[in-house]
């Protein structure tokens, strides 16, 4: 194991996340302090969208965030933070009637949308989740609480399989909408996605609670990734399946390869899942293996994901994506200890060092197309907006803090 790169690799992380990331995020530009919550937009050349909707998933993702910031850093301004974004779920968010939360609020808190995506209500519970761990409040656990039975008792289909959309009475609705402007798209009638960030917000549930029900839950949502949505052909996980599994569609997500390969790596170790433990650290490094042999360009960046059939793949990368690949390279190199994994997880940060960094207004920029020269800024998904309903502190701020955590960890077994 060698040490010294990891403690480089950890330093990295603590300085992006304190020094980059959370400043921007934490400022007051981005606060709407007349009405409460953040501005919708804010663009890249900082304009701010004063009218812009506000949107369910951008706030539980602000709320996670800050809350795990403070639980694992302990600065003053990110409980602040946490307590703003908490104040702004509970008042304008939160379905009093119902349960759960809307997913969409004009700027005064008219409620614009009010469907239940598993998706948005995900969000919702994972924020609700480390705000409780990192403060103990009642009320939020309570909340967070009531949202999981809702979602259970009517959101699941069988184990480890949900409705991705519901109406505000929690009755399922054809399709899927996660709540963004002129975002949603019907699904096919037999289509399964796998709830992956259902899944992460009961893992942040389970660290908050050890809640034995939750557990039972999460091993389900582990098994039917490993077992039925797993493609031992092409190495990677089907996260849109027909009844039969087989996978819709011709593509496959590079950055969603990595985003649950750590977490259910996590998942089994946390909880001790002794029975699946070799199975899922099989899968999982098949699917890593995959990754760090096919998935990166020759400037050491990860690509987004790839048409399984011709092979296609594009240049511009997206910030979400290459968080995920520091975090589930360095985890390859957990779990398996070839030096393949280090060797990416460094390179991936070179890159995002280099290009995605904005050094003139902190944060990182949305995406950047990658060629024999180099990175240049390009739009992309999520446009080149600093703040939307997509773009967020979410996955980059956990990557620094899953980075820290994990080598952390190493370390520990080192010594």
């Amino acid at each position: 194991m060698d040490v010294e790169r990891l403690k480089k690799i950890r330093t990295w992380a603590n300085l992006n996340l304190t020094g980059t990331i959370l400043p921007w995020w934490c400022s007051e530009y981005i606060m709407d302090r007349e009405n409460g919550g953040y501005y919708g937009v804010v663009t890249l050349d900082g304009e701010r969208g004063y009218s812009e909707p506000r949107n369910l998933t951008l706030l539980g993702r602000m709320l996670f965030v800050f809350s795990s910031s403070y639980r694992h850093l302990k600065g003053r301004l990110y409980l602040d933070r946490a307590d703003y974004a908490f104040k702004e779920m509970k008042e304008h968010f939160y379905d009093k009637e119902f349960g759960g939360a809307f997913v969409s609020v004009d700027a005064d808190g008219t409620v614009l949308s009010d469907t239940k995506p598993n998706y948005c209500e995900a969000f919702y519970i994972m924020g609700l989740a480390e705000y409780y761990h990192a403060t103990g409040s009642k009320e939020a656990l309570e909340m967070c609480l009531e949202a999981c039975e809702l979602m259970e008792a009517n959101a699941r289909v069988a184990p480890g399989i949900y409705h991705a959309t519901l109406h505000r009475d929690w009755s399922p609705k054809p399709g899927f909408d996660n709540g963004r402007r002129n975002s949603s798209y019907s699904l096919p009638d037999d289509a399964i996605m796998y709830p992956h960030h259902l899944c992460q917000a009961y893992y942040r549930l389970y660290q908050a609670t050890h809640d034995n029900k939750i557990a039972g839950i999460l091993k389900e949502m582990v098994k039917i990734m490993i077992y039925r949505m797993y493609d031992d052909k092409h190495h990677n996980f089907i996260t849109l399946a027909a009844k039969d599994m087989k996978r819709l569609g011709n593509s496959v997500s590079y950055g969603h390869d990595c985003e649950l390969s750590y977490l259910f790596i996590n998942i089994v170790d946390e909880l001790k899942l002794d029975d699946i433990r070799d199975r899922t650290y099989t899968v999982v490094s098949e699917v890593l293996e995959n990754v760090v042999e096919n998935a990166f360009d020759s400037n050491g960046c990860m690509y987004n994901g790839a048409n399984l059939d011709t092979g296609e793949i594009g240049s511009v990368h997206v910030w979400w994506a290459v968080s995920e690949a520091v975090s589930a390279m360095l985890c390859g190199y957990d779990i398996t200890g070839d030096i393949k994994f280090l060797d990416a997880c460094e390179r991936q940060i070179d890159f995002i060092e280099k290009y995605f960094v904005n050094r003139e207004t902190g944060d990182w920029y949305n995406n950047i197309r990658s060629d024999e020269t180099g990175g240049h800024l390009s739009d992309g998904q999520h446009g080149m907006d600093k703040l939307n309903p997509g773009k967020c502190p979410f996955h980059n701020g956990q990557m620094c803090l899953e980075v820290m955590k994990r080598v952390d960890k190493m370390l520990g077994k080192a010594q």
